[in-house]
């Protein structure tokens, strides 16, 4: 014991604290080069004796990766050995699994898949693997179970993983299998009806909408129904179909335009207002306490390029109409564009074009006869921009627009 109370260690005992240090030593040395090599250079790592399963199975996956998923005898040998240093490692199980499923052996693939998933949930490549395969074997609730997590796992996969989707919803079993997934609202549930409405046949899509626990609420799904069935030429049933999910105490004011008035009404698109906001203008629906309707499509349109700057389908049948609206400018500067109301056929026939000109300050009405042609389908109601002759923006507030029967 030294004059200061210090302790001094004997010699054998400092033997052993050296002896004990430099263990330490060379395991933090050891799992430092490890652990910035197992991932990033593998080989390096596996040189620090005793090579870590970490580092092992590291290896085993750049060899499987290089060799486009084939597994031979040094690949094999790798992952072995890293669950003999390392049991628990999940990687090592999965990439026996991939060696099972490579010799035919897919029960066995599949538990060793499952075991790598309880030990580590966070492995793409395990749940992807399992996703297919559940697919490929018909087992959709369970490949159902893993779109979630392979989505977030890795988000660039999810146009991919709704186009599988999209086909096995075809299936009798797969469109069950969905509809039961898409009940509990999966946070990419409408990333598979707008991805679907390209391939999917639009009765298979009308089921699982019909299956949903609120599809009146459901508006962004209805809305790629909608353009489904638009797509296959039912624009008829889609606007059907789209009435009866509007709430009953707007369903009995649907007549040609929905919502003339822009007041917010509950409906889907298209059957309801689409409004652009982009570099070109803006549309929005406003209050206006001092107009009759005390509400408007407040528009701003930079008269640069031609642009649809509002837009609803409707179905009208063959005959003669009236278009109508009030329109009134909101800025006192000149104005270089022009703003028209169009009503065109589904497949783009211009009917007619209501020119909103002269726009004054007060109120203004405008109307025109519209006659809709036998074959023309749907209608589509635009309000549009025109570059002038000047550059300067157009800013102006419509509302009142109706298509009602009769000249």
């Amino acid at each position: 014991m030294a004059d200061d109370a210090r302790f001094v260690p004997g010699p054998v005992v400092r033997w052993s604290m050296l002896g004990a240090a430099l263990l330490l030593g060379w395991i933090s040395v050891r799992a430092g080069v490890q652990g910035n090599f197992q991932e990033s250079d593998p080989a390096v790592a596996v040189q620090a004796w005793p090579a870590g399963g970490t580092a092992l199975e590291a290896l085993a996956r750049g060899r499987v990766a290089a060799a486009s998923g084939e597994i031979d005898d040094t690949t094999r040998s790798l992952y072995r050995s890293a669950l003999t240093q390392e049991p628990l490692l999940a990687n090592p199980l999965a990439l026996a699994a991939l060696d099972a499923a490579n010799s035919g052996h897919t029960d066995r693939a599949e538990r060793l898949m499952l075991a790598a998933r309880d030990r580590d949930i966070r492995i793409p490549m395990v749940r992807f693997w399992l996703f297919d395969h559940f697919v490929r074997t018909g087992q959709y609730p369970r490949a159902l179970d893993e779109v979630g997590p392979a989505i977030r796992l890795q988000s660039d996969s999810i146009t991919a993983i709704m186009t599988v989707l999209a086909a096995i919803a075809s299936t009798p079993d797969g469109n069950s299998a969905l509809a039961h997934k898409l009940a509990s609202h999966p946070f990419w549930e409408t990333d598979f009806f707008n991805t679907a409405k390209n391939s999917t046949p639009p009765e298979a899509l009308l089921t699982l909408l019909s299956r949903l626990p609120n599809p009146a609420q459901a508006l962004d799904e209805q809305r790629a129904v909608f353009l489904a069935l638009i797509d296959a030429g039912d624009g008829a049933r889609a606007y059907q179909t789209w009435r009866q999910l509007v709430p009953a105490v707007y369903r009995t004011q649907i007549q040609g335009v929905y919502d003339g008035n822009f007041s917010h009404w509950p409906g889907a698109e298209p059957f309801n207002w689409m409004l652009t906001n982009d570099s070109n203008g803006t549309a929005r629906m406003v209050s206006a306490s001092d107009l009759p309707q005390s509400t408007a499509l407040d528009v701003r349109y930079f008269g640069t390029d031609a642009t649809m700057l509002a837009e609803q389908y409707t179905d009208a049948a063959p005959g003669l109409y009236k278009l109508e609206l009030a329109a009134r400018r909101r800025s006192t500067a000149a104005t270089g564009g022009r703003l028209a109301m169009e009503v065109r056929c589904m497949r783009g026939d211009l009917l007619a074009t209501l020119p909103l000109d002269p726009l004054d300050l007060e109120l203004r009405a405008f109307s025109m006869p519209v006659t809709v042609p036998a074959g023309c389908g749907l209608l589509r109601v635009r309000l549009v921009g025109a570059p002038g002759d000047l550059f300067s923006e157009v800013e102006a507030q419509i509302t009142g627009v109706t298509l009602v029967r009769g000249g």
